[in-house]
């Protein structure tokens, strides 16, 4: 079992996104993760929370970002009742194992943690990619 976590400052992603709009966004959210952000009533929030949960997995991974993990190799969708999965955006063999992710945020901050165990994730099934 590994774990990852991060912490992202709401403000520091505010002025980012207020500075370069949309091209700050598809740097690291897929076009479905932009579509949800952009729905949420925080947008900000969420785009720190995804951006967080991110972080937090290849934390948990060891990998951190490279040229074989890259922002886009893998989405942070919401399931029918709105709790977080991630979907892998381009076939990464990670995705084989359980990741289980929660996000949450306050007026100044978002925090993600990834959980992931090595074993398969039956709940996939659930959640389409």
């Amino acid at each position: 079992m590994e774990i990852g976590v991060d912490i992202v400052d709401l403000d520091r992603i505010e002025t980012l996104y207020r500075k370069y709009g949309m091209k700050f966004l598809q740097r690291f959210l897929t076009k479905d993760e932009i579509v949800l952000c952009l729905a949420k009533p925080q947008v900000v929030a969420s785009i720190a929370g995804r951006f967080a949960a991110k972080e937090a997995i290849v934390k948990a991974l060891g990998t951190g970002f490279s040229s074989r993990m890259h922002w886009k190799s893998f989405a942070i969708l919401n399931d029918e009742r709105g709790r977080p999965y991630v979907c892998s955006a381009d076939n990464q063999s990670f995705l084989h194992q359980s990741i289980k992710i929660s996000i949450s945020h306050d007026r100044h901050s978002a925090v993600a943690m990834a959980i992931l165990d090595g074993l398969p994730d039956h709940k996939k099934s659930r959640s389409p990619c």
